[in-house]
C-alpha cells in the first residue's frame, strides 16, 4: 500500500523556500557565493536553455515616438543547485528587433548603434519576494542594408550560492533601454527609455530547485554560518531574503517503496550492428521520493534502484565479415571491490523519466571464427560507461526509456562505448577489441514492467518472478 503523503514542518536548513539575495549590490549572497563576473562551476544535474518572448511598450520621445517591441530573453538555468554550492544563470541575452525607420532617426549620420539595457530578474519563494537588477550592454551594431535592425544585449550574472534548500521561480520584467549613434559626444547622451509589459503578457521565466545540503554534525553551525540561538518559546519570527532563518516548510513529501520491476533492456554497438538483448533482470530497492508545493508543483522527483545483468553471448561481424562470438557483461563501476548491482537513478517530471546508469562493460569468452581468443579475466571498458535515457514511465505500470538519436539534448543521443583495457592473455588484444567496437553514437533502450506480488498462500499458484502471458501461465499449470 503507498504511504500516504504527510506534511512536515522542517528546522531549519532542512526543506526551507528560499534562496538569499542582495539588493543593494544586485547579486545573490550565501555562503561559497563568487565575485560577480566571475564563473562558478555547475552545480546541478544538468543544465537546460530557457527562452521567454514578451512584448512591451516603449516610449521613445519624437520624432521615433512610442513603439512595441517584441523583447526576447534567453538564458541557461541550472536543472538544480544544492544548499552552499556556488551555480550561474549562464548565456544570458536579451534581444529585440528594432524598427528600421525608429533606428535611422536615433543614428542620424552614425554608422552604429550601441547603448545598454537594464531589467529586473524577480525571484520569490512561497510568500518572499525579491528582486535582482540585470545590467546588460549593447554592442555597437550597423543597419542592415534593408529591414529592421536586430539589437541584442549580453551580459554576466555573478554566480550564487543558495542558502536554504526551496523552489527559486523567476519571472521577468519589461527592459529600460538606452540608445545612441556610436561615438556621439558627451552632451548628446543616448536616449533613456522605460518600457512596460502589455496586459496580459505572462512574465514567468523558469523555476529551478534547490536541493538541500548534507546535514552538518549535531551541534556544529554549517561552514560559513554563525550558530543561532534558538527562538524564545512564544517568540515571534520575520523572515525576508536577508534573514538567516527561512521560512516554514509547507511542502509535502512522499518516500514510496516500489514493487520491483522487470527490465528487458537492448543495446546495439554502432560500429559492429551488435545487438545485445541482455536477460529479463529485476530492479530492486525502488524508492519513489517526491516533493511537492502544497498545490501539487513538482520541486524533487527521483526513482532510485539496483538492478544487475546477467552475462549474454553476442554473435557480430568483426570489420564487417569476421565472424565472432562473446560474451558480454554490464558490471557496476566498483565491481572489483565485489559489488554485483548497478546503482540507478532518474527524475520523473510530468510522466516522463530521465533516467542514468554507470557502468563497466566486460569481454569473455571470445570466438574468432569458431576459433578460441583468450581475452583475458579482466578484459574491461577503460573507463565507466555512463547511459541516459529517457521515455514515459508509470511507477505503479511501467513503461519504456531509451537513448533517442535526435533528442535535442545529446546527453540522451546514444552512450560512448570507451576503449578497452586489461585484454589478451597471451597477447595483447585492447587495441584490436577497441577498433572493432569502441566508438560514440551506440543505442539502448529498457522496457520497465511492474513485477506483481503474488499473496497466494500456496507458493505454487503464484506466476513466476519474470512475468510471462497469461495464456502461457495457464497452459502451463
Amino acid at each position: 500500500m503507498a504511504r500516504r503523503l504527510t506534511r512536515r514542518t522542517a528546522t531549519r536548513g532542512a526543506l526551507a523556500l528560499v534562496c538569499a539575495v542582495s539588493v543593494t549590490t544586485g547579486a545573490f549572497t550565501g555562503t561559497g557565493s563568487a565575485a560577480p563576473g566571475t564563473t562558478a562551476a555547475d552545480t546541478g544535474t544538468g543544465r537546460r536553455e530557457v527562452a521567454k518572448t514578451v512584448t512591451a511598450s516603449c516610449p521613445f520621445a519624437d520624432p521615433v515616438g512610442p513603439l512595441k517591441l517584441d523583447v526576447k530573453t534567453e538564458a541557461t538555468l541550472p536543472a538544480s543547485m544544492t544548499v552552499g554550492k556556488p551555480a550561474t544563470i549562464d548565456g544570458l541575452a536579451v534581444s529585440f528587433p528594432l524598427p528600421r525607420a525608429a533606428a535611422q532617426q536615433l543614428l542620424g549620420t552614425a554608422a552604429t548603434l550601441e547603448g545598454g539595457l537594464t531589467f529586473q530578474l524577480l525571484l520569490e519563494q512561497g510568500k518572499v519576494k525579491d528582486t535582482l537588477a540585470v545590467p546588460l550592454t549593447i554592442p555597437a551594431t550597423p543597419l542592415p542594408a534593408d529591414g529592421d535592425l536586430l539589437l541584442t544585449a549580453k551580459g554576466k550574472l555573478p554566480a550564487f550560492s543558495p542558502s536554504a534548500a526551496g523552489l527559486l521561480k523567476i519571472r521577468l520584467s519589461a527592459p529600460k533601454l538606452a540608445l545612441g549613434p556610436t561615438g556621439a559626444p558627451p552632451e548628446q547622451p543616448a536616449e533613456q527609455v522605460a518600457c512596460t509589459a502589455d496586459a496580459g503578457e505572462d512574465l514567468s521565466f523558469g523555476s529551478v530547485a534547490v536541493l538541500a545540503a548534507a546535514a552538518p554534525p549535531a551541534g556544529k553551525p554549517a561552514p560559513g554560518k554563525k550558530a543561532t540561538p534558538a527562538p524564545q518559546p512564544g517568540g515571534s519570527q520575520k523572515h525576508s531574503l536577508l534573514d538567516e532563518e527561512p521560512p516554514p516548510d509547507d511542502t509535502v513529501t512522499m518516500i514510496l517503496p516500489l514493487q520491483p520491476n522487470q527490465v528487458d533492456n537492448t543495446a546495439t554497438i554502432t560500429k559492429t550492428g551488435a545487438k545485445i538483448h541482455s536477460k529479463p533482470a529485476a530492479l530492486v530497492n525502488g524508492v519513489w521520493f517526491r516533493i511537492t508545493t502544497p498545490d501539487g508543483f513538482p520541486i524533487r522527483s527521483e526513482i532510485t534502484g539496483e538492478v544487475a545483468f546477467a552475462p549474454v553471448t553476442v554473435s557480430y561481424l568483426g570489420y564487417g565479415f569476421l565472424p565472432i562470438t562473446a560474451t558480454v557483461e554490464f558490471l557496476p563501476v566498483d565491481y572489483r571491490s565485489g559489488a554485483t548491482m548497478i546503482h540507478s537513478f532518474g527524475t520523473l517530471f510530468d510522466g516522463i523519466l530521465r533516467n542514468h546508469l554507470d557502468v563497466v562493460s566486460r569481454l569473455s569468452d571470445v570466438k574468432v571464427n569458431g576459433v578460441p581468443l583468450d581475452a583475458g579475466p579482466d578484459c574491461v571498458s577503460a573507463t565507466p560507461m555512463p547511459i541516459d535515457m529517457i521515455g514515459e514511465y508509470d511507477p505503479f505500470t511501467g513503461g519504456l526509456i531509451a537513448t533517442d538519436p535526435v533528442n535535442a539534448d545529446p546527453k540522451y543521443r546514444g552512450f560512448a562505448l570507451p576503449p578497452f583495457k586489461n585484454c589478451g592473455a597471451a597477447e595483447k588484444l585492447s587495441s584490436l577489441f577497441t577498433g572493432q567496437n569502441s566508438g560514440p553514437g551506440n543505442q539502448a533502450s529498457a522496457r520497465l514492467t511492474i513485477i506483481q506480488l503474488c499473496m497466494e498462500a500456496d507458493h505454487r499458484n503464484c506466476p513466476p518472478v519474470v512475468p510471462i502471458p497469461a495464456e502461457a501461465f495457464r497452459a502451463s499449470r
